[in-house]
């Protein structure tokens, strides 16, 4: 039936429902079509409708049929509860509608509301501008939704107790229309949640680690829940929490956050406490349980007022294994809408928390296995798997690498002779004892058997060479009063122009590693090529004394380039001991062999480090015991070119006549007669010749020396016939000198 001011009741129902259908999951949609479904149904021209907001239990004016100026003047203006409370009294109340006639309120109290621009009448029954007309919107569970306010009825008249009842019908209609389109946007965001956890659900499984999986599941839960603020932790290593993945907080709110345990926690995650698995705590239940340190955490930014906004709540997320032991926590804040979580969103939360657990757990039991197959399960060192392409990896990046490949000498007979028992134990001390030697970054490996590699990125050829000091020295006093002799061989390579790759690097090393346990083990070889080429002639001569020779020449020549600090050293020693043993009355094979090992004797440097060959001061007590190997490693090398009477000699060039010299501590006449030679001339070529650590001496200087020690140090005999040879050189130059003069006056 049409109202004689026009008004049609059932078409204003039948507009709600399309408006129910047509609005769908959009509160919005709903509003505008129930504002005009309201007009329609009831006649009034003017209709405002206020939202409630739970986030500020208040009112907003979020549309308004009518006046285009009115309404650009109120939308977005706000009303408080305590205001609304004060005008829907009981006495106001018509069938759930409120009619509060002009002059019942003092309106100077009330700031959002004010008389319209109906024009006024004297007619008590006509409608008065001051005339307020309210409609709250309730929902099924009796929450107010809105309110609405109409004004300017189309017949001008004051609405009677039908036209109350048809108003609050149409309003009730209208609520569940509002109610509807609200469960609807919720089940979609719910929906788009579920999606949401199904998508990092189905990820998470390729992900392996932990810091990607939290990665998402953070993400996730700002996505699909709307919580600006997310923050995943799990324990480090000393037990404290650390953030492992964040989304929206800066570095400055994690850096203040406090570092607790998750021992520290346990009263705020008490099961008794928890909601769907969460903990939702406001803050003074929050500071009741927490530790002091945790007081002054974070405090929301986005908190609102009333029973259902979130107002500095802590609302943690406890990560569980299979177990149900707690392993880390998600810890989330700042809500976009300011809301305490529903019921369903903690339900969410959880299963995202339920996803992070069982891929992190999943993820750890992956590392563990990977670290099993990755790693040497007795020394714990990595193994051979991934060495190659970690290795590879390294020179790829171009950064100076270095390479040391170590094997434990004669580890066979620690086997042998004391059990398997006691070699794996070797090999546990071992293992400690490298990775003692090495920074974070290196990366000590086992190879296989008794043989370790150590990785030293950005290391150059010295420092490595430094590092396998210290690592033999270490093993040496380790294993001193070890009942089987422990000692360890290290060959040493490092990038360059002749090693640009992995393998080059590798084949280097073991070739150095080779070298260096011809030269008698316990000892440190750093790849140099054309040195190792010539010790490689002498294993590989077909005995041939001469070819032997040659190459052992060749050899100590290139041991004399290697070392800058005594370049020409040895060829000069040579040519000073052919000249004493010429002096002495030798005959020409004895002289000429006195020359070849005069140029040999200290090919056994080839077998100490450049760090101390190089070492520009004094050396250590260990560099110096290191140092005084060099005449039995040379003595060894010899031995092995068949070249054993030169041997001997350089065996001996550094004993004394009184005795006091080394290796053997031989005296007088005990020393072959070749040995006290080398010793004159090594001396005084060592005496004229500047050095790392001092300037050189002129000849007089050294001369004098050398007769101050004849009888102790030197051999008198070599001595004098050493000065008779640098007499007659000097008096050979004097001669010369009248004779270039005329020459250089006629230049």
């Amino acid at each position: 039936m049409v109202s004689a001011a026009g008004h049609d009741p059932l078409q204003g129902v039948l507009a709600i429902g399309r408006a129910l259908r047509a609005g769908g999951g959009d509160p919005d949609a709903v509003l505008a079509a129930v504002a005009e479904a309201v007009r329609s149904a009831t006649g009034f021209q003017s209709i405002l409708i206020d939202r409630h907001r739970p986030a500020w239990d208040d009112f907003e004016v979020v549309l308004l049929e009518g006046d285009d100026a009115i309404a650009r003047e109120l939308i977005g203006k706000t009303t408080s509860w305590a205001e609304y409370g004060a005008l829907m009294l009981e006495r106001f109340c018509h069938h759930g509608a409120y009619f509060i006639p002009a002059g019942s309120v003092d309106w100077s109290g009330f700031e959002a509301f004010a008389a319209s621009s109906f024009p006024a009448s004297d007619d008590p029954d006509a409608w008065h501008p001051e005339d307020l007309l309210l409609v709250p919107l309730i929902d099924s569970s009796g929450e107010v939704l809105g309110i609405v306010s109409v004004d300017e009825p189309a017949d001008g008249r004051r609405p009677d107790a039908d036209r109350l009842e048809l108003v609050a019908a149409v309003c009730d209609h209208a609520a569940a229309a509002l109610e509807h389109a609200n469960a609807t946007a919720e089940a979609r965001r719910h929906s788009a949640a579920v999606e949401h956890l199904l998508r990092v659900s189905a990820q998470v499984r390729a992900w392996e680690s932990s810091e990607e999986v939290l990665a998402a599941v953070c993400t996730g839960i700002r996505d699909a829940l709307g919580f600006t603020k997310v923050l995943a932790a799990l324990p480090d290593g000393d037990g404290l929490l650390r953030p492992h993945a964040t989304v929206g907080w800066s570095a400055d709110q994690l850096d203040a956050m406090p570092r607790r345990t998750l021992a520290d926690l346990e009263p705020l995650i008490a099961r008794e406490l928890l909601q769907e698995g969460c903990a939702l705590l406001d803050r003074d239940q929050a500071l009741a349980l927490a530790p002091g340190a945790l007081h002054e955490i974070y405090p929301s930014r986005l908190s609102g007022r009333g029973p259902r906004a979130w107002n500095r709540h802590w609302l943690i997320v406890p990560l569980y294994d299979r177990a149900g032991k707690p392993t880390g926590l998600i810890w989330a804040d700042d809500p976009a809408d300011r809301l305490v979580p529903t019921q369903r969103r903690l339900q969410a939360l959880r299963a995202f928390a339920n996803q992070a657990g069982a891929a992190i757990e999943s993820a750890s039991q992956l590392g563990r296995l990977r670290h099993l197959a990755e790693h040497d399960p007795l020394t714990g060192l990595r193994n051979r798997r991934g060495f190659q392409s970690g290795m590879e990896a390294g020179v790829a990046g171009g950064r100076t690498l270095s390479l040391l490949i170590c094997d434990l000498d004669n580890f066979k007979r620690v086997n042998d002779s004391l059990g398997h028992g006691a070699g794996d134990l070797v090999l546990e001390v071992f293992a400690g004892l490298l990775r003692a030697c090495t920074r974070e970054s290196d990366v000590p490996t086992r190879l296989g058997g008794e043989e370790f590699a150590l990785v030293l990125p950005g290391a150059g050829g010295e420092a490595a060479m430094a590092v396998a000091e210290r690592l033999r020295r270490s093993v040496r006093e380790r294993f001193a009063d070890h009942p089987a002799a422990v000692s360890v061989s290290v060959g040493v390579a490092t990038t360059g122009p002749e090693l640009r790759s992995a393998g080059a690097l590798m084949r280097a090393a073991n070739r150095a590693l080779y070298a260096a346990k011809h030269l008698g083990r316990d000892r440190c070889v750093a790849y140099h090529a054309q040195s190792l080429e010539m010790l490689d002639a002498l294993r590989e001569a077909d005995g041939a004394a001469r070819e032997q020779l040659a190459a052992a020449m060749l050899l100590a020549e290139t041991l004399d380039l290697r070392d800058v600090g005594t370049a020409r050293h040895s060829e000069t020693v040579g040519r000073y001991a052919e000249q004493i043993a010429r002096e002495l009355g030798w005959d020409v094979p004895r002289v000429e062999r006195m020359r070849a090992a005069g140029i040999l004797h200290d090919i056994g440097k080839l077998g100490i480090a450049d760090a101390i060959l190089h070492k520009a001061g004094r050396l250590e007590p260990a560099e110096w015991e290191e140092m005084r190997r060099h005449p039995e490693l040379g003595a060894r090398i010899l031995e092995h070119a068949n070249l054993r009477d030169i041997a001997g000699w350089v065996l001996a060039h550094h004993e004394r006549i009184d005795g006091t010299g080394y290796p053997r501590g031989l005296a007088g006449d005990q020393i072959p007669a070749e040995a006290r030679i080398l010793a004159v001339a090594d001396a005084y070529e060592a005496m004229t010749a500047d050095r790392p650590y001092r300037r050189a001496r002129s000849s007089a200087e050294a001369r004098a020396e050398l007769l101050r020690e004849a009888g102790k140090q030197f051999d008198a005999d070599v001595v004098a016939a050493f000065g008779a040879v640098l007499d007659a050189d000097a008096d050979a130059l004097a001669a010369a000198l009248p004779a270039a003069r005329p020459a250089a006056a006629a230049r």
